[in-house]
């Protein structure tokens, strides 16, 4: 691996890591029991495009965990599954936007599959109150809040990433 690219990562990286502490910081952006509209998926996305889906993978997973280890973030934990399909996936899954030739494409693929990580958890793991876990009450909750940041995450994201990927295009020169 060559040096400029870990630098790119870190980079990256942070950026993640700052737009994801901002994204907690304004009101708006926030759902009352978890889950925002995240703006770190920007620069998460940037990356798999700019150096391709092992490093953004690479980026999505140390974005979680530095994220997890020194500064509080994806901080609620039931059991592993529900972790796993709550932060996990959600972090990784955005490295693989490249894959998609077309970025339109790859961040509307890469949102949708973090909104289905996301829409498993609520109804299995945190479905309404009075609903019981699986049932269609807990799907019809689960969707409904989920898709509230999701799609503001992605609309977000279809707006920004094929700007900034036309500022990115001139690093590789």
């Amino acid at each position: 691996m060559k040096n400029k690219d870990l630098v790119y990562m870190a980079v990256y990286i942070a950026l993640a890591l700052v737009l994801d502490y901002v994204s907690q910081l304004i009101p708006f952006l926030q759902m009352p029991q978890g889950g925002s509209i995240n703006l770190a998926v920007i620069p998460v996305i940037i990356s798999s495009y700019h150096l391709g889906w092992k490093k953004g993978l690479s980026i999505g997973f140390m974005w979680w965990i530095v994220g997890f280890l020194f500064l509080g973030l994806n901080r609620w934990y039931l059991n592993p599954m529900q972790y796993l399909f709550d932060y996990i996936i959600p972090a990784l899954v955005l490295g693989l936007a490249c894959l998609f030739h077309n970025n339109y494409v790859g961040t509307s693929v890469t949102v949708a599959i973090r909104f289905l990580s996301t829409l498993i958890s609520g109804a299995l793991y945190w479905p309404p109150e009075g609903a019981l876990a699986g049932s269609q009450a807990a799907w019809i909750g689960s969707f409904t809040y989920n898709l509230y940041y999701n799609l503001g995450t992605l609309v977000v994201a279809l707006i920004l990433v094929p700007i900034l990927m036309k500022r990115v295009k001139f690093l590789n020169n």
